[in-house]
C-alpha cells in the first residue's frame, strides 16, 4: 500500500492514509471484519449525506461485528468478568458519500497495549478507494471495580495485526470553562439507553451536534470529528450541552447534574 502525507490545520498532528487499499486482501486475515454496505435513508442527514452522527454508528456497528467475528464481543468478555467500552474515537473525513452510494467497511484490531487497544476503521469504494477513516481506543473493564482489565484476562489477540490506516495521536481538548456556553439542557430518556442501561455512544454525539442548526449541518463539510466518553448517564438524569468555538473548531461539553463531564467533542470543518 502507498504511503503519502496529508498535512493537517496548524496545531495538528501529520496524518498518513493510503491512496488505495486492498481491501479484499486485507479481509483474509483472520483479525479483519469486512461488509459491503449501501447509504440508506437511515445513514444520511439533511444534506442528503451520510451525517456525523450516523458515521460513528456505522463505525460502531461494524466494531462490534468485528469483536463477534473473533468471539471477543460482549456475551463472551462477560463470562470472564468484563465488557468493552470505547474511551475515545477520531474520524479522517476525505468526503461523505451521498444517499444509495455503496461503500465497504473494514474494521480490525491494530494492536494490544496489554490494557488497551486501537482498533481501526476504514470506509471505502468498493474499489478501496478511501473515504473516512476512524481509530477508536477501547479496553475491558472488569464487572465488580469496573477497573480496567488485562486483555490476557479474555484472551484477546496479540500478534498478527495488519499495519493501521490511522496512527495520529488523540488530542487534548485545551479549552478553558469559561470559553463554553450553555446551549440547551436535554433529559435521558428511554430512548437513549442501551443494553448496558446507560445512555448510548451514539446519543452523545447527536446531544452534541444539536448546537448546530440545520442549515449548518446541511453545509457541513466535515475534516475530523474526535470524542471523548468520560462518564455514564442513567435514564431521568438531566444532561446540560456546552459549545465553544476555539482556533477554528467547535468543541461540545456535556455535563450531568453535578457538573460532572461526561462527554466532550470537537469538530473540524474544512
Amino acid at each position: 500500500m502507498k504511503i503519502i502525507t496529508v498535512d493537517m490545520p496548524p496545531n495538528d498532528k501529520k496524518f498518513y492514509i493510503q491512496s488505495m487499499i486492498d481491501i479484499y486482501t486485507l479481509a483474509k486475515n483472520p483479525l479483519v471484519f469486512q461488509k459491503p454496505r449501501t447509504i440508506t435513508s437511515a445513514y444520511i442527514d439533511v444534506s442528503g449525506k451520510m451525517g456525523l452522527a450516523q458515521t460513528v454508528l456505522m463505525v460502531q456497528d461494524n466494531i462490534t461485528e468485528n469483536f463477534g467475528s473473533m468471539k471477543m464481543d460482549n456475551f463472551v468478555v462477560k463470562e470472564k468478568g468484563g465488557f468493552w467500552v470505547v474511551y475515545k474515537a477520531k474520524f479522517k473525513f476525505l468526503k461523505r458519500p451521498y444517499w444509495k452510494d455503496k461503500v465497504v467497511t473494514t474494521s480490525f484490531p491494530a494492536d494490544n497495549q496489554l490494557i488497551r487497544l486501537n482498533e481501526n476503521t476504514a470506509i471505502t469504494t468498493i474499489e478501496g478507494e478511501p473515504i473516512i477513516f476512524a481509530k477508536q481506543e477501547m479496553c475491558c473493564l472488569s464487572f465488580d471495580r469496573h477497573r480496567p482489565m488485562r486483555l490476557s484476562s479474555v484472551d484477546f489477540p496479540t500478534e498478527g495485526f495488519p499495519e493501521a490506516f490511522m496512527t495520529d495521536d488523540f488530542d487534548r481538548f485545551n479549552v478553558k470553562p469559561e470559553e463554553y456556553q450553555e446551549v440547551y439542557q436535554q433529559k435521558v430518556l428511554p430512548q437513549h439507553i442501551d443494553m448496558s442501561h446507560h445512555m448510548n455512544n451514539i446519543e452523545y454525539v447527536k446531544l452534541a451536534l444539536n448546537v448546530f442548526s440545520a442549515s449548518d449541518l446541511e453545509l457541513c463539510i466535515p475534516s475530523e470529528l474526535e470524542v471523548h466518553y468520560l462518564g455514564e448517564s442513567k435514564e431521568g438524569q438531566v444532561l446540560k450541552v456546552f459549545r465553544a468555538d476555539h482556533n477554528g473548531a467547535t468543541y461540545m461539553r456535556i455535563l450531568d447534574e453535578t457538573d460532572r463531564p461526561v462527554f466532550e467533542m470537537k469538530l473540524r470543518m474544512m
